[in-house]
């Protein structure tokens, strides 16, 4: 879950720390106060793109961090696999964002990506804000909630579904490529035994260039080489005067070294720089005769680098990518030589291929059925709980015209939310208030099936009051006896559910304006209420409401809890 909340310098918040609960945690406040700032540090530090105008006035950063704890064995893995160390069952995701623009990203102290935190908090927290309710009306959003809730079988059957999809279109392209023109066939045959000759008359060897351009570096250099070794011979041994320097001094050594050891050390040390220097000059005219001198050899040198490299720009940028095409030519010659055969065998592998598909696909959408007959009764159940009276919803399995990797099924979420009402598609019923409803009814029943342990709902409070916002209240409170959830509302019957409640304010301090977030206690909780319901004037009856509103609240959440222990 979330436990902590560490923001500085984005926007009109100067610095916010927050702990959470690992129940249901309200965030309230005044319109204007800040509460979509919160969403938008969250939304920096779990991977998406921020502009540095966010970045508070006159600062040189902001921040957002971001500490998880009891984390899934999922997210553990995958914090391992990418070479950062997990101390426990904790994760902690930071953004900074500099003022030119650039931003550091760190996973547990170590640097990461933006692609790697939107992975992992794909297994860590659910933000469901005015975009995820809109995503319901996609139908692929609808076939990932189906899909998800069918399981483990469903996954499996996908999985070989796309393998079985991606040989029949290999097959089904390699048929249609199929030219029919024999002229056509000899001519492409004809030119594939030209390119297989050359190849294998080239017969390049891996790192045989990289030898040769050191060969050819060699003896074009080789006059330049040898004068330099002249050179340096003559420096030792020109004219006698280094060796007989040398000699001379050890010689002179030798005579005193025995009157004094450090003597016998310098002595010792010029012995060993006149062998150094005796082997060196061995080494020189070795080198010297042995260096080549031989212009047909440079010539040889140049010619096959020249074939080295007309090879690579036919045939691929390196000695395995001509061996790939070589191999890949002799198979399209063999299938030329063949041609009938060949063609006959492509025919029934493509007709096999199309079989297995079908029978696959067939089972994928009999499991998506039986999944969707379930899902429909529970979101049914869930939508009557979220005061949807009557309603009727099913989901639809229709067959595409097509094959695709994932299966011949068209999924349609389809609703009727009034008795009489044909039962229709959701994208052309449901407002933006009932979609996030029929979200958040779709979120209570997918929620035994996540490994996911945070969510947070974002207007999840649009177009509602009265006896339905007592309802969703309840919604979230079951939610959050086995998942942390964080909601934003302004609504007192859900903020009266609270487990922890913060609110988010807006001051003036020094000319300069500063949102600022904290934890309520008791007495402030209900002070907050009495604000949701009463607005700019709290009378005593107001008061007095609020106080009857977080009693029973509590009381409900109390019973409820009991009935899911």
């Amino acid at each position: 879950m979330l436990t902590n909340i560490h923001v500085k310098n984005f926007a009109i918040i100067d610095e916010a720390d927050i702990d959470l609960n690992d129940n249901l945690n309200i965030f309230t406040g005044e319109t204007g106060a800040g509460k979509s700032l919160l969403l938008g540090a969250l939304n920096m530090a779990l991977g998406a793109r921020t502009p540095k105008d966010i970045i508070r006035e006159n600062a040189e950063s902001a921040l957002s961090e971001l500490t998880f704890t009891g984390i899934s064995k999922k997210a553990v893995n995958m914090l391992e696999e990418a070479g950062i160390s997990v101390e426990g069952d904790e994760a902690v995701i930071s953004k900074k964002l500099l003022n030119n623009g650039r931003s550091i990203v760190r996973v547990n102290g170590e640097a990461s990506s933006a692609a790697f935190v939107k992975e992992l908090a794909g297994v860590l927290i659910d933000i469901y804000g005015q975009n995820e309710h809109q995503s319901l009306l996609k139908k692929e959003r609808q076939m990932e909630i189906l899909d998800g809730f069918a399981g483990e079988t469903v996954k499996t059957l996908k999985e070989k579904v796309g393998e079985a999809y991606s040989l029949f279109r290999k097959l089904k392209t390699e048929s249609e490529g199929l030219d029919g023109d024999e002229q056509s066939r000899m001519r492409r045959a004809d030119l594939l035994e030209y390119e297989i000759n050359e190849i294998e008359s080239a017969a390049l060897k891996a790192g045989e260039e990289e030898e040769l351009k050191d060969r050819h570096r060699l003896l074009a250099n080789a006059r330049l080489i040898a004068e330099g070794l002249s050179e340096a011979y003559d420096c030792i041994n020109g004219d006698g005067r280094s060796g007989d320097s040398l000699s001379e001094a050890i010689r002179a050594l030798s005579r005193i070294s025995a009157f004094d050891e450090k003597l016998q050390s310098i002595e010792d040390s010029l012995s060993d720089i006149d062998g150094y220097l005796s082997d060196a000059a061995r080494e020189i005219n070795s080198y010297t005769e042995n260096l080549p001198d031989d212009s047909s050899e440079l010539e040889e040198t140049e010619e096959r680098l020249d074939l080295i490299s007309r090879m690579k720009s036919k045939y691929g940028n390196t000695v395995e990518l001509i061996d790939e095409y070589y191999a890949n030519a002799k198979e399209e010659l063999g299938k030329l030589k063949d041609y009938e055969g060949y063609s006959e065998k492509l025919k029934k592998d493509l007709q096999a291929a199309e079989r297995e598909l079908e029978k696959l696909s067939a089972k994928l959408t009999a499991k998506r059925k039986e999944a969707a007959g379930v899902l429909s009764g529970k979101i049914t159940e869930a939508l009557g709980e979220l005061n949807f009276n009557q309603v009727e919803f099913k989901i639809d399995i229709s067959e595409k015209k097509d094959f695709h990797s994932d299966g011949v099924d068209d999924c349609t979420f389809m609703i009727s939310l009034n008795p009489g009402e044909p039962i229709r598609p959701v994208q052309d019923v449901a407002s933006g208030g009932e979609l996030s409803r029929i979200m958040l009814g779709i979120k209570s029943v997918m929620a035994g099936k996540d490994s996911v342990g945070t969510l947070i709902f974002d207007e999840i409070d649009a177009g509602i009051s009265g006896r339905t916002a007592q309802m969703v209240s309840e919604k979230l409170c079951r939610i959050a006896y086995d998942h942390q959830v964080i909601c934003i509302t302004h609504l007192p019957q859900i903020a009266s559910m609270a487990d922890s409640h913060y609110e988010i304010s807006k001051s003036v301090e020094d000319g300069k304006t500063k949102t600022s977030i904290r934890r309520l206690d008791e007495s402030e909780i209900k002070n907050e209420l009495a604000r949701l319901t009463g607005g700019a004037e709290i009378t005593e009856k107001v008061y007095e409401s609020a106080l009857e509103m977080k009693a029973l609240a509590d009381k409900r959440k109390k019973a409820i809890r009991q009935d899911m222990t």
